[in-house]
């Protein structure tokens, strides 16, 4: 039988020896490293949940709902059977030149675009901030305001509008409905002004698709 010798024998115990070193050493890293990327998921997932908490803790209540005809405001029409796309195309050359609310932009808002609206009424109302991101995704001839940080509903609080022909007789109709999460005015007050200028609108665009429509303007 064939022995080894002492230093061949010396080499082989350092080579098992390192082998064992390398074997605790490599699970120990691949954990570390696990351990890190289960930690990072970790923090991600929370992140995730406290935005999605921080949006659903937002509570919002109707606070109207309101149809309109859109019509020139006189006894001669009760409505007119207009398409509801005609409106949007009237927004789109001039937001502004319907849309009663000051800071309003001429040009058609896009997705997202903040809007530092400022609400003024009469009387005890005065006037308001009233910053909007403006979102029409969803909407068919619409769109939707969500209020910012400093709007006198509350942040959150949305308002849309979407125009449309009435089943029964086709005539068109502006619809306005809204949410609000914490006003700052009081609800008779607050759907008061909003009344007034969904009407101021309405009437506006009313008169807008009565010339388009018409040769007496």
């Amino acid at each position: 039988m064939l022995t080894r010798s002492p230093l061949i024998r010396r080499l082989s115990n350092l080579a098992v020896a390192g082998a064992a070193m390398l074997a605790v050493l490599a699970p120990a890293g691949a954990a570390s490293a696990g351990s890190n990327a289960t930690v990072a998921k970790k923090t991600q997932a929370t992140t995730a949940e406290k935005g999605t908490t921080a949006a659903s803790a937002v509570k919002l209540r109707k606070l109207y709902d309101w149809r309109f005809h859109v019509k020139p405001n006189n006894a001669k029409y009760i409505g007119r059977p207009w398409k509801p796309s005609e409106p949007m195309a009237e927004l789109k050359k001039c937001f502004n030149c319907t849309f009663p609310v000051k800071n309003a932009p001429k040009k058609y808002p896009k997705e997202n675009q903040l809007i530092k609206l400022k609400a003024c009424g009469a009387g005890s109302f005065g006037c308001k901030n009233a910053p909007v991101r403006f979102h029409s995704k969803g909407v068919k001839n619409g769109w939707y305001f969500v209020a910012q940080k400093g709007h006198f509903d509350g942040a959150g609080s949305k308002v849309y509008f979407q125009f449309y022909n009435e089943k029964k007789t086709g005539y068109l109709m502006l619809h306005v409905w809204a949410y609000v999460a914490k006003p700052s005015v009081p609800d008779n007050v607050n759907k008061s002004f909003a009344r007034g200028k969904w009407q101021d609108f309405n009437h506006k665009m009313g008169v807008k698709m009565h010339c388009k429509h018409s040769s007496q303007c």
